[in-house]
């Protein structure tokens, strides 16, 4: 007996803003859904409010994303920031985490990337 099971991406959003007058907010994450394996997909950190300047950092599970393979993050301007999977696969699995700080404090938000393995073949 074979079963087939479907790739599943889902986003699960967390947030944190700090209080402060003239700290950065950013809109929430969101990946796409029902992505199937090697697609691209990309997401952006936007900042809605706060004085610039500003510095955009990206974590993949609470680790810094630096010379990640197929994983890139690229400043769009001065208030977005967009982070580039170039190819979904098991691995692009996790939490990723855009923080953006100013003098004034910081924001950040999270959504999880979850691929759940393209298709499985269990032979019973």
């Amino acid at each position: 007996m074979c079963t087939l099971l479907k790739i599943t991406v889902v986003s699960f959003l967390l947030s944190f803003t700090s209080a402060d007058s003239g700290a950065p907010r950013i809109k929430a994450l969101h990946f796409t859904r029902d992505l199937e394996l090697g697609m691209r997909e990309s997401v952006n950190c936007a900042i809605v409010y706060g004085d610039p300047p500003f510095e955009f950092s990206w974590f993949k599970d609470g680790k810094p994303i630096v010379d990640m393979h197929g994983v890139s993050a690229r400043k769009i301007d001065e208030f977005t920031s967009m982070l580039v999977i170039s190819k979904v696969n098991a691995e692009s699995n996790g939490n990723y985490t855009c923080k953006v700080s100013n003098s004034n404090g910081f924001d950040e938000k999270s959504a999880v990337l979850s691929v759940k393995g393209g298709y499985f073949v269990r032979l019973d």
